[in-house]
């Protein structure tokens, strides 16, 4: 991983204002091409972060003043990058919104959150909403302070295949990333970049949201869920323990459970609720 120019980036989670200074080509790559969309701010900045990402003999990642990462390679930055990123974020958010492991998009005024664990399609249902036309909020970070609801706008990612693996027939356009974490030698992650007029700017109404607990399945079915239940969800997919109240984001006919064999099949099936 060779020493590139000092570049500075700057993007925005939820109110944090993350600024970037990286001489790392790898990791000044990976903001294009992932963080793009968080360009712009969904709420007022309160918070800043600085973060130098420096590519020189002794690699190494400093978080506001403070190094925090100096033990390994030069090639290890961009993951060392994306971890203290998410670190940086996550502590800010912490005590102030909730922050849930889910993806999120909005069509005809309402949010539509697919939570599950992780390999439960909600990258894959992401994709197929945003090429539906839905707008996207994210793949991966759901915020909330109980009122309103949006996202962390990181590109729509996708693990590399396994070896000798069929590429899965929505994945074959993508782009892939050779300098992304988990990439190896012919094999490298997916990713697909949502930008302009396909992104949720404003953060949207939590009595709006329509709630999905997604997994894999032989079919594709959707099926009504109590209120209880999916608070359980929600609480479930947090990140840390939630401060406010999340009854808003459940409710009657807008909370189900679903699996799906193909991602067109289950939001074709959601557009028709």
């Amino acid at each position: 991983m060779a020493r590139g120019n000092l570049e500075r980036h700057e993007i925005f989670l939820s109110s944090l204002r993350v600024r970037v200074q990286s001489s790392c080509t790898q990791t000044n790559r990976y903001l294009q091409r992932h963080w793009s969309a968080a360009k712009l701010p969904i709420l007022p900045p309160e918070a800043c972060s600085d973060i130098e990402v420096l590519a020189d003999a002794s690699p190494r990642i400093v978080v506001n003043g403070e190094v925090v990462w100096a033990d390994g390679i030069v090639e290890d930055l961009v993951a060392g990058f994306e971890q203290w990123l998410y670190r940086a974020a996550l502590a800010q958010h912490e005590g102030r919104f909730g922050v849930f492991h889910a993806s999120a998009l909005v069509s005809d005024g309402a949010t539509v959150v697919f939570s599950g664990p992780s390999g439960a399609g909600k990258s894959s249902l992401a994709l197929a909403a945003a090429r539906r036309g839905w707008k996207y909020f994210s793949d991966e970070f759901v915020v909330t302070d109980g009122q309103r609801v949006w996202g962390w706008p990181r590109a729509i990612r996708f693990d590399p295949p396994e070896p000798g693996a069929p590429c899965l027939d929505y994945l074959v356009d993508l782009d892939t990333d050779h300098d992304a974490v988990g990439s190896t030698q012919g094999s490298a992650p997916p990713y697909y970049a949502v930008s302009g007029n396909a992104l949720q700017r404003v953060a949207c109404s939590a009595h709006e949201v329509h709630f999905v607990s997604v997994e894999r399945g032989t079919r594709t079915t959707l099926e009504s869920i109590s209120t209880s239940v999916g608070l359980k969800y929600w609480t479930e997919a947090a990140f840390f323990e939630p401060t406010m109240s999340l009854g808003a984001l459940v409710g009657a006919h807008r909370t189900w459970r679903a699996s799906w064999r193909h991602p067109e099949e289950l939001i074709d099936l959601i557009a028709a609720t």
